[in-house]
């Protein structure tokens, strides 16, 4: 009984309360006429103010983006501070800032919108386009931007499962691996200049993406007469459940293993997918084949990840094989295994283990990796 009045009472006063003060005397006045003890109060007390304050907090942040934000200019951005230690490197622990990236989107009109995105930690600017979308079934996009090749080279690292994205998609999607090599940087984060069309219809059973690109990656000017051809096209049967395939043909502008000159190379992916997604599931898979030059890659992957705790904290489990010269089987597996807590909406803390198993052809030994990332977005 006692119990029940105290739930009620609780109740109540989250719902009634006239402010800290006046909390504080009712409580106390209780206390003395022994309807609470001094626990029950103190507890009271702290839920009160903890609520209080993550509204306070809530009511903050929303008043900042709408001061500096509008319908033509929209501020944002994330950064990552990551830990890792590696058992077979030279320095086994090192901590530092990742990136920090900052953005910038904005409606010009009804249907034009624009965006901006830069890197301050290795200053770089990532993304830059202009994009027009009159109806949901057809847009257009020119500037830099991802490529529509692979589901995961899609997902941004704010939304992706594990701290670092697949090594068969970092190196066979323009990423840190891949032989498309910029005069910046040797990692195009999956994107390039170019212009493409995209669009879905309207309960989204398809959505389909073609571009043309300069095959020379992120801020790099041209560096031959041919341009690049990627598209997508993707099925979504049942809701949740998608499933498709993505391509890309080109050339590489880059010194092949064994030769001396640089010259430009056939640079061609395919790419089949899936993916299933619940309130508490996920499952993802891809198998990517390329040639470069002659040599001929290929990637299989599988993550699955499982809430605990619906929105705030997730387990993940993923295999990933990649073969980066099938004539020799130069193969690797990686295992992964990860958590996920979100402390506040998108800002989380990362934990993944990862065990790689390389065959003789990489000579190097099999690692461990523990990976530990912060998280926040604004």
């Amino acid at each position: 009984m006692k119990k029940s009045f105290f739930m009620l009472l609780l109740s109540m006063l989250c719902t009634l309360s006239y402010g800290q003060d006046t909390n504080s005397e009712l409580l106390k006045k209780l206390v003395e006429k022994e309807i609470l003890t001094q626990d029950e109060a103190d507890e009271i007390q702290r839920e009160s103010t903890l609520e209080k304050q993550e509204d306070t907090f809530t009511k903050t942040t929303e008043k900042i983006k709408e001061t500096f934000n509008s319908p033509y200019a929209q501020f944002g951005g994330y950064g990552l501070f990551l830990y890792k230690y590696n058992d077979i490197a030279k320095v086994k622990h090192t901590a530092e800032p990742r990136v920090i990236f900052l953005s910038l989107s904005g409606e010009l009109g009804s249907n034009i919108r624009y965006y901006i995105l830069g890197e301050v930690v290795d200053p770089m600017l990532f993304e830059f386009y202009g994009e027009w979308t009159p109806v949901k079934a057809f847009g257009l996009k020119a500037g830099q931007m991802k490529t529509p090749l692979s589901m995961e080279n899609q997902i941004s690292l704010t939304g992706l499962e594990t701290v670092s994205y697949t090594r068969s998609v970092s190196n066979l999607t323009g990423m840190a691996g891949d032989v498309l090599v910029g005069r910046l940087t040797n990692n195009n984060a999956g994107r390039d200049i170019g212009i493409r069309v995209a669009g879905s219809t309207k309960n989204d059973l398809l959505c389909y993406a073609l571009g043309l690109y300069q095959g020379t990656g992120i801020n790099t000017a041209e560096n031959n007469n041919s341009k690049d051809l990627a598209g997508s096209l993707i099925f979504q049967p049942i809701k949740g459940f998608r499933i498709g395939g993505s391509a890309y043909w080109g050339e590489a502008h880059y010194t092949k293993p064994g030769d001396t000159e640089i010259g430009d190379h056939v640079r061609n992916r395919w790419v089949l997918s899936s993916e299933y997604k619940s309130d508490k599931f996920y499952a993802r898979t891809e198998w990517i084949t390329g040639n470069d030059g002659g040599t001929d890659k290929e990637g299989l992957y599988g993550t699955a990840l499982w809430y605990f705790i619906p929105k705030k904290f997730n387990t993940v489990a993923k295999v990933d094989y990649y073969n980066r010269n099938k004539d020799v089987n130069s193969e690797v597996m990686d295992y992964t295994l990860a958590v996920n807590y979100y402390f506040y909406k998108q800002c989380r803390l990362q934990l993944n283990y990862v065990y790689s198993d390389y065959s003789k052809d990489w000579e190097t030994r099999n690692t461990n990796l523990v990976l530990g990332q912060l998280q926040v977005v604004f």
